[in-house]
């Protein structure tokens, strides 16, 4: 199987994601879902731990999100029913806004979908690797609590299969107090294990360097300018958002000089292979194709209001989504 380098599955990520949120066609969203899952089957790791139910989960979001619009929102020409006068939910309920809700519920699903993927396929201390060097501590933080997590409900399910061969069964709330005890000790335990080795591989030992005042004062200036801009965008309009750019751009400057405080050891640096630049081609052609000038964008804002039609498809573009799944084509090719 071959190893892709963390920074092209971000990438691949982030186009998936922005896809995702460019157009309401489910016929698209269907697909770029499918896609994701694709990838996250073949190229997911064996050990990936904890998993999230996906179609419980996506049922229930397309569920919330249908009823929540079919009763909010009173619009189109099918009445499935018609309740009575009561407050902010009273009206007809249509078939256009249980439509409508459904794609919007399949939006969620989709991203929920493409994150689950990079989960299961990227570990989790590559990910936090890629946090910047001025955060560090902020990303060890993360790292242990990312992992906690996962390993804490595996070890309830150990105790509870333990406790069952035992004869002890869940049937009331005290019946918990066998596993609860184990799982607080295993957590210590779990604690002390990971503070003995972050002390035993130099973590802390050495002394903090002081920013310079110049640094401070650049963060200083970046959130001023990013606050203000963000304040201004509500009443002078674009000047704001311009102000808020050149903030967050400052910001990334003294992120950058606050990391060049911090040295970092890499025993195996991961290189960057040719199937790396194939991941990130294959992952921004469709993305491209959005900002092409003879690219027709119409397929891509689908609406049920105000009656319900079929939505539309272009075929170059659906085309150019099964591209997000060279991943999964390299890998089978290897196997």
């Amino acid at each position: 199987m071959k190893s892709l380098h963390t920074h092209a599955w971000v990438i691949w990520l982030a186009t998936a994601a922005v896809l995702a949120l460019s157009t309401r066609n489910p016929l698209y969203l269907i697909l770029l879902l499918l896609v994701a899952r694709l990838v996250a089957v073949i190229c997911g790791r064996p050990d990936a731990g904890f998993s999230l139910p996906l179609l419980k989960l996506g049922l229930f979001i397309m569920g919330f999100a249908t009823l929540l619009n079919a009763l909010f929102v009173p619009i189109g020409s099918v009445v499935l029913f018609t309740l009575p006068d009561w407050p902010l939910i009273g009206g007809a309920v249509t078939l256009e806004a249980a439509v409508y809700g459904a794609i919007n519920g399949l939006v969620l699903w989709t991203l929920l979908v493409i994150f689950a993927a990079l989960n299961e396929i990227v570990p989790t201390a590559d990910l936090v690797r890629l946090t910047p060097r001025a955060l560090r501590d902020l990303g060890v933080v993360i790292l242990i609590a990312v992992t906690y997590v996962p390993e804490t409900i595996q070890q309830v399910q150990r105790i509870r299969e333990a406790q069952a061969v035992r004869g002890n069964r869940l049937a009331q709330w005290r019946d918990w107090r066998p596993i609860v005890t184990p799982l607080l000790i295993s957590g210590l335990e779990r604690a002390m294990i990971v503070a003995e080795t972050m002390v035993a591989r130099g973590y802390g030992a050495t002394a903090d360097t002081e920013q310079p005042w110049r640094v401070r004062l650049l963060l200083l200036l970046a959130l001023a300018l990013a606050f203000g801009g963000w304040a201004g965008s509500f009443w002078v309009g674009w000047p704001g958002w311009i102000l808020l750019a050149l903030g967050l751009l400052l910001v990334a400057v003294w992120l950058w000089q606050a990391g060049q405080q911090v040295k970092v050891t890499r025993y195996r640096p991961r290189p960057w292979t040719k199937w790396d630049g194939g991941l990130v081609v294959t992952a921004v052609i469709p993305l491209i194709l959005l900002f092409l000038p003879w690219f027709d964008r119409s397929s891509l804002f689908y609406t049920p209001y105000p009656s319900l039609t079929i939505p539309p498809l272009d075929l170059l573009f659906a085309a150019a989504l099964l591209c997000l799944a060279y991943p999964a084509i390299i890998v089978v090719r290897s196997a």
